[in-house]
């Protein structure tokens, strides 16, 4: 079966192809592909960084779409569900594709506007939050409410226990997403924000902080806000969110010897990953996540290029973008 498919051909150039799908194995399904979220590693391979091998190459991994077709083993799944997909490293910028059962989970039936329902990185927030155990008053703080962040907010004040979350960010326009979320919401270089961050490491530091600010700057705030066993509380879980495709330094005296726990979202950390898909697709069915509500940019493959320039410069209010098939 023939498809086309979005191919990164050189830096910041993209073009169309078709592509030969390989037969169905026996434990996948085929996708009829409606819509896929552009990611910030296919922003790096948009720019041919981060790369798995030589160009060119097809990209994309947050698909969202129909069954068209079952492998001869998947009986849990049948042709016309209509599902979000997670686990392929790339290739989901295509009209179809296939995927592993086990990386689908089902989305409802009634579902038109798929752009909205793209839900690869809420699963990644929340294998976090299932990773992290967050006890009954946890205090918990965020630094970064971009796209992850927010997402990361919508569970944290729907979905779990914490007894107080407190999110920072330099960004005003983030913050006034954040606001429909959670409460504590502060920039960290302003007056409010520095009073803010005393009070926290004055009362010893939060019990979890999670970076995903993806920059210098938020990794040494995450780390400065972590509890450590010299202050009142025993010490804390530092989750770093966005260290997964460029180099980031740490400066291991905040680390050595403060029993502090370091986490990451990444699928690898939790062998039973391809549960926490169908516990995802339950808790987007429930509404205590709401990814749609943070899409900000949606076009068709056919005209795609301007988005893929928003995912790098984040310009024009540019929070998720998605591209339709």
């Amino acid at each position: 079966m023939k498809a086309n498919a979005l191919w990164v051909v050189e830096e910041r150039k993209i073009e169309i192809r078709e592509y030969e799908l390989e037969p169905l194995k026996a434990d996948e399904v085929l996708i009829e592909n409606k819509a896929t979220g552009v990611c910030c590693w296919d922003s790096y391979l948009f720019r041919n960084q981060s790369t798995t091998g030589p160009l060119p190459f097809m990209f994309g991994h947050e698909g969202c779409g129909i069954v068209k077709e079952v492998g001869k083993d998947v009986h849990n799944f049948k042709p016309g569900d209509k599902v979000f997909c997670c686990g392929n490293d790339r290739g989901m910028f295509a009209e179809y594709y296939n995927v592993p059962a086990a990386n689908v989970a089902r989305i409802p039936d009634d579902v038109t506007d798929y752009a909205k329902w793209v839900a690869e990185p809420t699963n990644c927030v929340v294998n976090l939050l299932n990773n992290i155990r967050i006890d009954a008053g946890d205090n918990v703080v965020l630094v970064g409410a971009g796209y992850m962040g927010n997402l990361t907010l919508q569970g944290l004040t729907r979905g779990t226990q914490a007894g107080s979350v407190t999110a920072f960010d330099v960004r005003e326009d983030r913050l006034d997403i954040a606001r429909n979320y959670c409460s504590e919401l502060y920039n960290p270089d302003t007056a409010a924000g520095k009073t803010k961050i005393r009070e926290i490491q004055d009362a010893g530091g939060a019990d979890i902080v999670i970076e995903f600010s993806a920059s210098k700057s938020g990794f040494a705030l995450a780390n400065e806000l972590t509890s450590r066993p010299d202050g009142p509380n025993l010490g804390g879980k530092l989750v770093i969110g966005s260290w997964h495709r460029q180099p980031m330094e740490f400066d291991g005296t905040l680390w050595h010897m403060s029993g502090i726990y370091v986490y990451n979202c990444s699928p690898m950390s939790n062998r039973y990953y391809p549960d926490i898909i169908r516990r995802t697709g339950e808790l987007l069915a429930k509404g205590v996540y709401t990814p749609g509500e943070l899409v900000t940019h949606v076009a068709d493959y056919r005209d795609c290029y301007d988005i893929f320039c928003r995912s790098v410069d984040k310009e024009d209010g540019y929070v998720k973008g998605v591209i339709t098939f």
